[in-house]
């Protein structure tokens, strides 16, 4: 995925919606991840995965820690992680 403002919008966009990102966040995020000297290459978004969840530019997926993987998250991370292949 190129990392540009309407990709990022997208994924933002699905992080709130499918992941439980805060909206409020939004604005960090693309700063973030639009910084030239030092990009950003992962989000901690939190949402429904609890304090790990994380966004990964590079691949383009979200995760969050093992020991908190419960078959909910791993349900959500599967339906955050379908979406943003779409994009």
């Amino acid at each position: 995925m190129k990392i540009n403002s309407e990709n990022l919008n997208k994924v933002y966009t699905i992080l709130v919606n499918i992941g439980g990102a805060r909206e409020g966040n939004r604005e960090a995020f693309f700063f973030d991840h639009l910084d030239k000297e030092y990009p950003c290459e992962e989000w901690r978004f939190c949402g429904h995965l609890g304090f790990g969840g994380k966004y990964r530019s590079r691949s383009n997926t979200v995760d969050c820690y093992n020991e908190d993987a419960t078959a909910l998250r791993k349900q959500i991370m599967q339906d955050v992680n379908r979406a943003l292949a779409g994009i």
